[in-house]
């Protein structure tokens, strides 16, 4: 009986070290009446700054996209982000960045990952995923109750 409770909490402590993941510096500048830009990533899947605009709508920014390869514009919140699904039984988001940049500086970026395993919570809404990646970035929420939330649900 020993060795089933053992290994029950060997797998149930791997299982959370193996779960998805975020990391974020929130942008701590003020960012009420900032002009936003994205910059959109063609290697990356529509939905992704899909999702990132009607985040910004959500919450009232107003923004521009513009095509990848441009140049920041210092006086403007620049987002910059890349998207990466894999197969595993199905598509899933593997990893995420978002970067934020002002005055030509890095002001802000939240990680999203995925780790190579077969916890079941790797298989999740990938627009609620990226929507919680932006809310760590302006600060809304911290990367801890992100992942939380996206281990805590079916998310």
């Amino acid at each position: 009986m020993k060795k089933f409770l053992v290994a029950v909490l060997g797998v149930a402590i791997l299982s959370g070290c193996a779960a998805p993941r975020y990391t974020a510096k929130p942008i701590e500048t003020n960012t009420n009446d900032v002009e936003i830009v994205i910059i959109k990533d063609k290697e990356t899947r529509d939905g992704f700054q899909e999702t990132m605009e009607t985040w910004l709508k959500a919450n009232n920014y107003t923004y521009t996209v513009q095509p990848d390869g441009s140049k920041h514009d210092l006086n403007k919140l620049t987002l910059e982000y890349e998207g990466n699904w894999t197969w595993d039984l199905a598509l899933y988001l593997k990893s995420a960045d978002i970067n934020a940049f002002q005055n030509g500086q890095r002001v802000g970026s939240v990680k999203f990952q995925v780790p190579y395993t077969a916890n079941p919570s790797k298989f999740g809404n990938a627009a609620n995923r990226i929507s919680y990646m932006m809310s760590a970035l302006f600060g809304q929420i911290t990367a801890d109750e992100a992942t939380k939330k996206v281990n805590g649900s079916s998310d």
